[in-house]
């Protein structure tokens, strides 16, 4: 089990395991917070979804066109750039999109020109500042929790 720090750093909460396990940066909209991980590395729908369950949340689900578009945003202007997965996915069968947490549908998709392509069976999902993108759920990244 990991020890949390919290440390206030120029207006941004971050939290910092202790035991070097996973970092997070946070940002609050609609009423929730968003924490995103810092670390790059293999992504795994359940193990992901396990980590923000710890943190009292679950992978990110996109609810309107106003949250996609503040995840959007963030994907452009969080610490470090760049893309982070998404809990929705279509491993189940393919080109029906779901919330790994509650097995519900994706209502609202904002997804990057030519998206989704399933290069390659990508069955996972992630937020770039262009769109929604479908990837490989084996790959390396980030990863955002809904809390």
């Amino acid at each position: 089990m990991s020890i949390f720090a919290i440390i206030l750093f120029l207006g941004v909460l971050i939290i910092v395991s202790v035991q070097g396990y996973v970092s997070y940066q946070h940002e609050w909209r609609f009423g929730k917070k968003y924490m995103i991980s810092m670390e790059h590395e293999p992504f795994n729908l359940a193990k992901m979804n396990d980590r923000c369950k710890a943190l009292g949340g679950y992978l990110v689900q996109i609810d309107n066109k106003e949250e996609s578009d503040f995840l959007l945003n963030l994907a452009g202007h969080i610490s470090g750039g760049g893309p982070f997965f998404t809990g929705i996915n279509d491993a189940k069968r393919e080109s029906y999109f779901y919330h790994y947490n509650d097995n519900s549908e994706v209502k609202y998709m904002q997804w990057r020109y030519f998206q989704p392509d399933n290069w390659w069976g990508e069955d996972c999902v992630e937020v770039t500042f262009y769109g929604l993108n479908d990837i490989g759920c084996e790959k390396r990244g980030r990863y955002l929790c809904e809390i």
